[in-house]
């Protein structure tokens, strides 16, 4: 319940699928800073790198939470628990705060079946300009640089973000 007395949008599926990704930047813009190699760690603690160079389509980043309704659905859908799919030409990975934030175990869970990297930790959040989650990032790894990205409410607008990624010039 929220102050007031009434529920949580967030947690109704239908106030849920009707919102749309708000993308950053100004409108037909594509952003114009460079993507970096991600550095982390995994929810079992071992070191990840996520290096560009080894990555021969675009990469999705989601940069997501545990907490966090707005993420249930894409975590859902990394881990194969529901209907999405993601696009089969893209590379996704799925980041979050690092274990001095966040609990690894729940990560641990919530990435369930994912079988994609998940980079837990602090830098990448801020090499990539991200405030707040769930975040979408579509990356041009051979061009070091971010084509598209948005705030993300569903899974359609992972399909939104690719598609403007791909028009970027």
């Amino acid at each position: 319940m929220t102050e007031g007395g009434g529920s949580n949008p967030m947690s109704d599926p239908d106030f849920v699928a009707g919102l749309r990704a708000i993308p950053t930047g100004a409108p037909g813009e594509a952003p114009t800073w460079p993507a970096g190699d991600l550095h982390g760690v995994r929810p079992d603690g071992s070191p990840v790198t996520v290096s560009l160079d080894a990555i021969d389509r675009p990469l999705l980043l989601l940069f997501l939470a545990v907490e966090c309704d707005g993420c249930d659905s894409f975590w859902r859908g990394l881990s194969g628990a529901g209907p999405e799919e993601l696009p089969a030409d893209v590379v996704p990975v799925a980041v979050t705060r690092g274990p001095d934030a966040v609990d690894a175990a729940e990560v641990a869970a919530r990435a369930g079946g994912f079988a994609g990297d998940v980079v837990m930790g602090a830098g990448p959040w801020s090499d990539y300009r991200v405030t707040g989650y769930p975040f979408l990032v579509l990356v041009d790894p051979a061009g070091r640089r971010v084509l598209a990205e948005a705030v993300g409410f569903g899974w359609g607008d992972v399909a939104s973000v690719v598609r403007t990624g791909r028009s970027a010039p």
